[in-house]
């Protein structure tokens, strides 16, 4: 007994000894802990501190849809601009604005079937765009845009691309089937008949079978759709009565014209018809048996066949002696020209030009009809020189011919042979994105 006060005593001290020893052990290992937490917290690289991911919030919301509509037609036959636009539920209350604006640039009496036009309208029912485009000429687009509360219209000029190509066919008939037949349509023909060989070559009575045509000429492009034809670059008939070249050259700066292989003109006073037919129903004759008298009377001209309102030019320049009513002849127009020539167009159906007025070669003067004394729709055609009548058809027969400047010559020659290299090369195009001013070497 009197050893166990002093065991129990000293148990008990031991006891706490350890219990504080226990919990100063803890309290420094909780404050090491806190420190490397502390330094890890410090010590973190400030571009891994500022990746920041936003929370996911789904697909992304798509942009409004555009306010407006969008209208596209295609003229139809008899269709007027402003009843296709009323069948299209175009607002009649933007319509007499919109007609305004165009009137300052285009005439709405000239509108074709097959001309198309695209119109943008708003959720209030006003346009906000026009663009009109005739099919003959796409790349002069009409286009009306608003502008400060105003419509303002104005017609564009759309780059063409321009493409040389190369043709050769051979006649079996006349002209226009040959070139329709080489895919290519009556429009060229009537430029080659009309226009480059119309004063030398009667298509009428000249073209054999077998006779040859070969053609260097530029076809204009909008996006791979064909618009119309260029120019006629080079042309070479060889036939029975003959051959003839026709090159295109610019003897006087903007002023092209066709010229022969030696650089003589193919121009003449006189082009060799008076409208784009080659039907003559009744040559020049001093005695012939009318149809209607039945009897023997002269013809001092040439009829040709055509449609009631085919268009008659004037087949050289001059001056309009008269336009009316002329008995026999019906309606008729009679021009003075130089040199005492007189050239008469009768039994028209309309006459477009007054007494007075001064008309250039191959200008519109009027309509083919069957007026005065006519069995059928026909032109009738005379020359008169100095009061005798002479025969249409050989009037440019031993007349004088220009020809190119010695100095221009070499240059000429250059672009002949150029061409007749294209001309013998193939069918092969050349692409152009701007006018042609020579030949593709």
């Amino acid at each position: 007994m009197r050893f166990g006060f002093p065991i129990r005593f000293w148990g008990v001290l031991l006891g706490c000894l350890a219990l504080m020893a226990l919990r100063l052990g803890m309290s420094a290992q909780h404050s090491t802990t806190t420190a490397v937490h502390f330094e890890e917290m410090v010590f973190v690289p400030a571009a891994v501190a500022a990746v920041w991911e936003p929370p996911f919030v789904g697909p992304p919301i798509p942009p409004p849809a555009d306010p407006t509509r969008t209208i596209t037609a295609e003229l139809r036959s008899g269709d007027s601009l402003d009843r296709s636009l009323k069948q299209c539920r175009v607002p009649s209350s933007q319509l007499e604005r919109l007609y305004e604006a165009l009137d300052t640039v285009f005439d709405l009496r000239q509108i074709k079937p097959g001309d198309y036009y695209e119109v943008a309208i708003d959720t209030s029912d006003a346009i906000r765009h026009f663009r009109y485009t005739p099919h003959r000429t796409p790349d002069r687009p009409i286009e009306v845009k608003l502008h400060d509360g105003q419509f303002v219209a104005r017609q564009l000029q759309l780059p063409l691309e321009r493409r040389v190509e190369r043709l050769e066919v051979r006649i079996e008939d006349n002209l226009s089937n040959a070139i329709s037949a080489a895919g290519e349509s009556i429009a060229l023909s009537e430029v080659l008949a009309d226009d480059i060989f119309g004063a030398v070559i009667d298509f009428q009575r000249d073209p054999r079978r077998g006779d040859r045509l070969g053609v260097v000429f530029e076809k204009l492009y909008i996006d791979e759709h064909f618009v119309r034809y260029g120019d006629v670059l080079l042309a070479r008939y060889e036939g029975e009565q003959g051959t003839e070249l026709a090159v295109r050259y610019a003897a006087i700066e903007g002023e092209d014209a066709y010229y022969n292989a030696s650089g003589r003109s193919l121009g003449r006073m006189f082009v060799l018809k008076p409208l784009g037919v080659n039907s003559i129903t009744s040559h020049f004759s001093r005695q012939r048996f009318h149809p209607i008298l039945k009897k023997q009377r002269p013809h001092l001209g040439t009829d040709y066949g055509a449609p009631t309102g085919t268009l008659v030019w004037t087949t050289a320049r001059g001056q309009v002696a008269f336009a009316g009513w002329k008995g026999d002849y019906g309606k008729l127009v009679e021009i003075v020209h130089a040199n005492g020539y007189r050239t008469r167009y009768a039994h028209l159906s309309k006459i477009l030009v007054r007494e007075g007025q001064l008309v250039e070669q191959k200008e519109i003067i009027g309509k083919v009809g069957a007026t005065g004394l006519a069995t059928a729709s026909h032109l009738h055609y005379e020359i008169i020189k100095n009061g005798h009548h002479i025969n249409p058809e050989l009037i440019n027969e031993g007349h004088a011919v220009p020809t190119l400047a010695d100095d221009l010559l070499p240059d000429f020659v250059h672009q002949r042979d150029a061409l007749l290299h294209v001309l013998a090369l193939g069918p092969r195009p050349w692409r152009y994105a701007s006018s042609l001013t020579s030949a593709p070497l």
